[in-house]
Order: C-alpha cells, then sequence, then structure tokens
C-alpha cells in the first residue's frame, strides 16, 4: 500500500512540475541562456553591482550559472531514481519513520503551494508581461513557486536522505537565490517605489 502511495505521489510531481515549467513559466530577465549573452549588461535597469557580473567572461559565466544546471537537473532525475529503487528493492519501505511520513507530507505541501501559484500567475501568463505580481500567494512570499518546489524537495530529501541530494538541493537553492538578488534589482530599478513598498510588506520567502 505505501509502495503505491510513494509511486503515485511522485508520478503526480512529475506531472505538477511539467506543467508548471512548460506552461506557466514566468518570464524572467535572469534566465541562464539571457546571462550569458552580453547584451543584457547594457541595459539601465540593473544597478553596478549587478552589472559587474553581467560583464564577467563568458568563461565565468558558464562557471557559476551555467554548470549548477547539470547539479539541478540531476536534483529532478532523483525522485525518479527513488521510484525505481523502491519497486525493485522492497525492503526500502519496510521501516517508515517518522521522518519519512513527513517527507511525504511536505512533497504533497510543496505541490499544493506550486499549484496556488500557477492559479495566481494565469494572468500574466505572456512573455510580454514586465511587471510583478502582489497578489494571491504573492503577498505572502514574493516566491511561492520556487518555495513549494524547495518544500517538495526537502520532502524528497527526507523520504531518501542523503549527503549527495542535501548537496544538490543546497546548490539548487543557492543559484537560484542569486539570481532572484538579480531580478529583485532589475525589478526595483524598473518599478522603484512600487516594487520598494512591496518588498517591505513581503518577504522574499516566508
Amino acid at each position: 500500500m505505501l509502495k503505491t502511495v510513494v509511486n503515485i505521489i511522485i508520478i503526480l510531481f512529475y506531472i505538477s512540475l511539467f506543467i508548471e515549467l512548460f506552461f506557466y513559466s514566468i518570464p524572467s530577465v535572469v534566465t541562464t541562456k539571457k546571462m550569458l549573452s552580453p547584451r543584457l549588461s547594457q541595459s539601465n535597469l540593473f544597478s553596478d553591482n549587478v552589472k559587474r557580473v553581467l560583464n564577467w567572461s563568458l568563461s565565468k559565466k558558464i562557471i557559476v550559472f551555467f554548470l549548477p544546471l547539470i547539479v539541478i537537473y540531476i536534483l529532478h532525475a532523483l525522485p525518479a531514481y527513488f521510484l525505481f529503487q523502491i519497486n525493485y528493492n522492497d525492503h526500502l519501505l519496510d521501516n517508515g519513520s517518522f521522518t519519512f511520513y513527513l517527507g511525504i507530507f511536505l512533497v504533497i505541501l510543496g505541490r499544493v503551494i506550486s499549484h496556488r501559484y500557477l492559479r495566481d500567475i494565469k494572468k500574466i501568463k505572456t512573455k510580454a508581461f514586465d511587471g510583478f505580481v502582489a497578489t494571491g500567494l504573492f503577498k505572502f512570499s514574493r516566491n511561492p513557486g520556487l518555495l513549494g518546489l524547495y518544500t517538495s524537495f526537502f520532502g524528497f530529501y527526507l523520504m531518501t536522505p542523503s549527503i549527495f541530494f542535501l548537496l544538490c538541493l543546497i546548490i539548487y537553492i543557492a543559484h537560484m537565490h542569486y539570481k532572484i538578488i538579480m531580478e529583485e534589482d532589475y525589478l526595483m530599478n524598473k518599478h522603484k517605489e512600487d516594487y520598494k513598498t512591496y518588498l517591505q510588506k513581503t518577504k522574499r520567502y516566508l
């Protein structure tokens, strides 16, 4: 029974993740592809500190912004590997501990947060969108989509703890946090007082 539940949760995780990434992604000015382009550094909507980063050499940008993507892709594949393991090793679920069940709860909670986040961004599902959202979950967190993903991945870590999984998760969070800071820098310079007021009212994560 537990194996069936875990199988369903992991499969639904990937289905919802696919929908989130390919149908409801928010347009960003600091995607990895844009970060590697020299044209982004010419924007007047970044502070001098961010412009210095954008003017790094291509090789340095690849090391800092592109190589972590390999680790992030591995992280996203680890739940599938866990799915493979539990279907070929019945003993993995024999001694479900409190942390294991807590992990299941966090995976589900993270997907619920992400589902609500998708509802909030339906109105801006366009590449022409160049503002910021301050309604729905965005009233409580400036990055509810990432918060949902972090919650789900931490849940998977509790279900199948390993140093490798934790390291991948830390790199993922650090990589996205750095890009969030750059995105916020852009939005601050573009929307000025409106965005400053939003920053003061709403925390970056929780």
